[in-house]
């Protein structure tokens, strides 16, 4: 490789101009490793962040306090989501005709069908109470008030299909 050629690869891999690759490989009587610690030790190369590769290991940017509090609330958000998911998954909705039980559903299901379907689910559940279906809730709590609605629900449905007037909790 002739001169010219040594100066112009040196030029292009260390981002110099041709004077300082020469000047360099002169200096240190054209070897280009000689000539590229030449160039380093007197600050004529010019190191691209992005071009360079390294095994050093930097350290994190610090968050600042915004992003910190970011990163709790999405994380507080959510730990709520996950508990709400694990209180729905146990409350399973319970479907009897005639008091036998015919299956039960998931509540979570249950939501999803409703709103995926709700044209269809709930007119087909209205549509059951006729035939005898009810509809109860189990596994949690604060399900008996909801149950008692369904109940209602279920007597009012049967008052209408007998055609009776009076309530059936006529006791209360």
């Amino acid at each position: 490789m002739d001169h010219f050629e040594m100066v112009e690869k040196l030029r292009r891999k260390v981002n110099v101009s041709y004077e300082d690759a020469k000047i360099a490989l002169e200096a240190s009587d054209w070897d280009l490793l000689d000539a590229l610690v030449y160039l380093e030790k007197n600050g004529k190369i010019v190191h691209e962040k992005s071009a360079s590769y390294t095994t050093k290991q930097e350290a994190e940017p610090k968050k600042t306090q915004s992003t910190a509090y970011a990163g709790g609330v999405f994380q507080r958000l959510f730990e709520l989501f996950t508990q709400a998911v694990n209180r729905i998954n146990r409350i399973e909705l319970l479907v009897h005709h005639r008091g036998k039980l015919l299956f039960s559903v998931p509540l979570l299901a249950f939501i999803l069908l409703l709103v995926f379907t709700f044209k269809i689910t709930l007119p087909v559940m209205v549509i059951a109470l006729f035939f005898g279906i009810t509809y109860k809730f189990k596994g949690a709590k604060n399900v008996d008030g909801v149950n008692r609605v369904m109940d209602r629900a279920a007597d009012m449905m049967e008052n209408i299909k007998t055609g009776s007037n009076h309530n059936s909790q006529s006791g209360e």
